[in-house]
């Protein structure tokens, strides 16, 4: 299953490559971002992450650009714990809502694979994770903006009956490409 989950996350990944070849327009915010655990809990945990969004068709937007879009997102990063490290990915659907010029609220859920299941003494009881996330993105120019998110990453009780959630605070910076 883990291999069949990795393969179907780089193919889908690809797709997105080459269909956003023909529309580099399609592509954007990249950033990157970090944080850490919530309750201080697991070593000290932190996270840190490059991603890209993928622009769907797909909006419901005013004239004066406030409502939802749909992207997708593809991050590679970070996870740490103690003395552990190891890959985090994810990838997954994120509707930003609000307007784009000023202020957005930012919800989403992923698929993420880890390299390791155990970090800082924590067993996460399995490499297949899901996160979800909430936040606000903040721009200060078209092409900037600073972002939080409270994320969530747990196995969702798929790999048997531990399933110990991390719940953690990140801050980031986006950059927009020209439209």
């Amino acid at each position: 299953m883990r291999r069949n989950l990795c393969l179907l996350l780089v193919a889908f990944a690809l797709s997105l490559v080459a269909e956003g070849s023909a529309s580099a327009a399609s592509w954007g915010p990249f950033g990157v971002r970090g944080g850490f655990a919530v309750d201080g809990k697991d070593n000290g945990a932190e996270i840190f992450e490059g991603f890209a969004t993928y622009q769907l068709p797909w909006s419901l937007r005013s004239k004066g650009g406030w409502g939802v879009s749909t992207q997708v997102a593809l991050t590679a990063g970070t996870l740490s714990s103690g003395d552990d490290r190891g890959f985090v990915g994810s990838l997954g659907p994120v509707f930003p809502i609000g307007n784009p010029d000023s202020v957005e609220l930012d919800l989403g859920i992923s698929i993420a694979v880890l390299s390791r299941d155990r970090f800082g003494g924590r067993d996460y009881n399995g490499i297949e994770q899901f996160i979800s996330h909430a936040g606000l993105i903040y721009h200060f120019t078209p092409s900037f903006a600073l972002s939080y998110r409270f994320q969530h990453m747990s196995n969702a009780g798929l790999n048997g009956e531990v399933n110990p959630g991390l719940n953690m605070h990140l801050f980031g910076i986006s950059w927009y490409p020209e439209k």
